[in-house]
């Protein structure tokens, strides 16, 4: 199990929004696992070029914005 913290610019929040009003539930998880790849995995380009991010087999997430 690993636990997450992590900060996200607001452009992932538009698109995460975007994709809910649209109905794209399944997007949502693909745009989340891209941002917390880039983010998270990759340190904003900074290593792991290349890594696939699946977000998968979540048993509990909570978002906030600040």
């Amino acid at each position: 199990m690993r636990w997450i913290t992590q900060d996200l610019p607001g452009e992932v929040a538009r698109e995460l929004f975007a994709a809910r009003y649209a109905g794209a539930g399944e997007q949502q998880t693909v745009i989340l696992a891209r941002a917390l790849g880039h983010a998270y995995f990759r340190e904003w380009g900074r290593r792991a070029h290349g890594l696939h991010v699946a977000f998968s087999d979540v048993e509990f997430a909570d978002f906030s914005i600040g």
